[in-house]
């Protein structure tokens, strides 16, 4: 028995399938039926979706119509967040004077001393969709409250008089590591942001 087609070509066929992704990327699986010259009507229809990636398959129908499977992408807008820790090191040495006295003989001598600090970070990977044209450079850091800790604190050789203990120290928030998968129009980023000490 034949098949009867209703409708205007071309027509998205039932059993489209949505998921999204957490970094906020929806896919967007469909077939759409086409007669031979509606390829541009029929990338226009699956464009309604999002972006498509890759180039969609065509096939030709038992009934001389054709099939265009597609798969389109788009941003939610939705992204999520996944929190960690990081061990950061930072080490510096100084130099400086030690004063002795010794039976009223005052004696100054050189020194030099090093002080390591290692230090647990907080890290904060923000999964959100961008460009595949943006620059992972022109990122934006976001206004975020990351928070350090001090783990263990080494000083080697003798402090000079009135010399650092400890280091002075001043905490940026920076990107630390940028992951990305491309979707034809879209990427999937990974954005990893955390803390940079700078030795005052």
């Amino acid at each position: 028995m034949p098949t009867t087609l209703y409708g205007t070509f071309p027509i998205l066929l039932p059993g489209t399938t949505e998921s999204v992704s957490r970094n906020g990327l929806k896919k967007t699986s469909g077939t759409i039926l086409l007669q031979t010259g509606q390829e541009a009507d029929a990338q226009s229809l699956a464009e309604d979706y999002g972006s498509i990636f890759p180039a969609p398959q065509i096939r030709t129908t038992d009934m001389g119509l054709l099939e265009m499977s597609f798969d389109a992408y788009d941003n939610t807008g939705t992204p999520s967040q996944v929190k960690g820790s990081l061990l950061v090191k930072v080490t510096k040495t100084f130099t400086g004077t030690i004063t002795s006295q010794d039976g009223g003989i005052i004696s100054i001598r050189p020194t030099s001393w090093t002080i390591n600090e290692s230090w647990f970070v907080d890290t904060l990977t923000i999964l959100q969709v961008i460009a595949a044209t943006a620059n992972s450079g022109a990122i934006a850091t976001p206004s975020l409250t990351l928070s350090n800790s001090l783990k263990r604190r080494d000083i080697f050789g003798a402090v000079g008089n009135d010399g650092a203990a400890s280091l002075n120290l001043t905490w940026t928030t920076v990107i630390a590591d940028v992951s990305r998968r491309n979707f034809g129009d879209l990427d999937e980023a990974d954005v990893t942001y955390s803390l940079e000490a700078t030795v005052n």
